[in-house]
């Protein structure tokens, strides 16, 4: 404000020491700038540019409106389905997935959260199966989105490979369940030049239930024009893991509607839905017990899946995620001390690298990556070759540098020349072996941003760059067809969000360069993409700088979502 002021006093300036926010707040209620239809606004003591604040105000009232609605539903025809579909299983102590359908059953909307390998695309296809079932006479509209083209690509390939799995569902139901998933932005119908979508508040879209999978990724804006969008009777599903990345732009909603939420405890619902979903799931056992009154709004909308199938929560992986998850320094040291000894062999940490050469990270990846060129070598299957290659990736926290994406890429390539394990022609950019990853969507190709393939000759002998999805579809495009592309032996952890591979290795910068962008967010989505082995290159103070810093955002969500 000193521009449209002048000199304003210290007491308002949040980068003075004897700053005060209630006179700051006392000085802007009464600012010509600030208040209805003017470009800021105040609420609760923060100040939003009146878009921002708008956006926040129309998500939290449809929220409130869907969680409020009255659903017709049978609820002793729903219990069977649940019991269906989730058998009893003496071995686990709450079925949180079957809580899960329940919740997203009875509710106008519902958020299912979980970590990795937790379920979430098996629980909401099954959830699909008991809606098509519910209301079978009229079978409902169902689409599903993700924020990303890799993200609908992965999204519909989950829920296809999860219908053919789960023989309990019927063939008449599991036809009625949509496998095809489309970016949200495909979806709303983008309005060339504009930041404007087709379906909108006076276009609606037409559907009864709408899926959102990756949904931390879906900024504040994005996710407020999408449910104005929505019918008035639609359902609103948002999947995704509350602790993963937040989204590129403005809001973390996906964290805010998840606030609270702990490893290991029941979350706060009312009583009146305690006993409810006890009704539904356990025969009336009391096995969910409602805790302190929450003052969330929208606390019985919310499911947490807490049972890993990707990762035993007491492995070295599910330790070392929960140590940077919770800043535990105290979880830090146990795994350290056990995979020290051998009791966690699925847990390396290099703390003491950067004061080795890099050669040595680069040799070791060198010999991972050998497998998959040798494949092609001996002219082995395009399955076996993806498979192999797949087995294995290295991810940076950063682009650029000698600990970045570019820098290791290229020594990377370097070392397997060397060992004559690739050709590297001067006048071509692409070669037998090279791995790529899509960086531009492509709807006709259908080859999308984040996709990989790998450089290999077909049975014509012409390098082709091969492509292979969940259900082992292959598909062969001339390298000169691609959109644009890149490298693919190093990628950064942004990119590796949903992927998951049996060894990760993960390299953090030195700690100059660390202090801006690293925080447990990062380290934790990286960690939590091995599945059965997980290495870590870092400084250790570069990891506990890490473990210290969590995003946080400027939001109002939760609060104008509490009593």
């Amino acid at each position: 404000f000193n521009k449209l002021d002048g000199n304003v006093p210290s007491t308002l300036s949040p980068f003075s020491d004897d700053f005060n926010v209630h006179t700051a707040v006392s000085y802007l209620q009464n600012h010509e700038s600030v208040g209805e239809s003017k470009p800021l606004q105040l609420f609760n003591e923060r100040l939003y540019f009146a878009r921002l604040a708008g956006y926040e105000q129309t998500l939290a009232d449809r929220l409130l409106s869907m969680s409020e609605r009255k659903l017709n539903i049978n609820n002793e025809v729903l219990a069977g389905l649940l019991n269906t579909y989730f058998p009893a299983d003496s071995t686990v102590e709450t079925d949180w997935q079957k809580v899960a359908c329940a919740i997203a059953a009875t509710k106008g909307f519902s958020v299912i959260t979980g970590g990795p390998g937790t379920g979430k695309t098996t629980t909401v296809t099954k959830l699909l199966a008991i809606l098509q079932s519910l209301y079978e006479t009229v079978p409902l509209s169902i689409k599903l989105v993700a924020p990303t083209g890799k993200a609908a690509a992965r999204l519909s390939e989950s829920i296809l490979g999860a219908k053919n799995k789960l023989t309990t569902i019927p063939d008449d139901i599991k036809t009625l369940i949509p496998q095809s998933a489309q970016t949200i932005h495909r979806l709303l119908g983008v309005k060339p030049f504009t930041n404007k979508f087709r379906h909108n508040k006076s276009n609606p879209l037409h559907l009864d239930v709408l899926i959102i999978d990756e949904a931390s990724m879906v900024d504040l804006s994005l996710m407020a024009k999408l449910i104005e969008a929505l019918p008035a009777h639609a359902r609103l599903i948002l999947l995704g893991d509350k602790d993963q990345l937040a989204s590129v732009d403005t809001g973390s909603v996906m964290s805010d509607l998840c606030q609270g939420l702990t490893l290991g405890q029941t979350p706060r619902y009312s009583q009146a839905r305690c006993d409810e979903l006890n009704n539904l799931c356990f025969n009336n056992e009391a096995k969910l017990a409602a805790q302190s009154a929450s003052e969330f709004k929208l606390a019985d909308c919310i499911a947490f899946l807490q049972h890993s199938y990707r990762f035993d929560a007491q492995s070295g992986i599910g330790q070392l995620a929960l140590a940077v998850n919770t800043n535990n320094t105290g979880i830090l040291n146990y795994v350290e001390q056990e995979s020290t000894e051998g009791r966690f062999n699925d847990v390396i940490l290099e703390y003491d690298f950067v004061a080795k050469p890099i050669e040595k990270l680069v040799k070791s990846a060198a010999s991972h990556y050998a497998k998959y060129l040798n494949l092609i070598a001996q002219g082995t299957g395009v399955a076996q070759v993806h498979a192999a290659f797949a087995s294995y990736q290295l991810l940076a926290a950063v682009r650029e540098g000698d600990y970045g994406v570019h820098s290791l890429n290229q020594r990377i390539e370097r070392v397997l020349q060397q060992q004559g394990l690739i050709t590297v022609s001067p006048n071509t950019h692409h070669y037998t072996g090279m791995p790529i990853m899509v960086s531009q969507n492509d709807y006709q190709l259908k080859l999308f941003n984040g996709d990989i393939g790998i450089l290999m000759p077909d049975e014509s002998n012409q390098l082709k760059a091969i492509f292979i999805d969940e259900q082992g579809n292959q598909r062969a495009f001339s390298p000169a067809r691609l959109p644009a592309h890149d490298k693919v032996y190093v990628m950064t952890i942004h990119k590796s969000q949903g992927s998951e591979f049996n060894y990760t290795a993960m390299v953090l910068p030195p700690l100059k360069q660390a202090r801006m962008g690293i925080n447990r967010q990062l380290v934790y989505t990286g960690i939590t993409r091995a599945k059965n082995t997980f290495e870590l290159v870092a400084d250790k103070k570069v990891l506990q700088l890490a473990m210290s810093k969590s995003v946080s955002r400027a939001s109002g969500l939760y609060e104008r979502l509490t009593f």
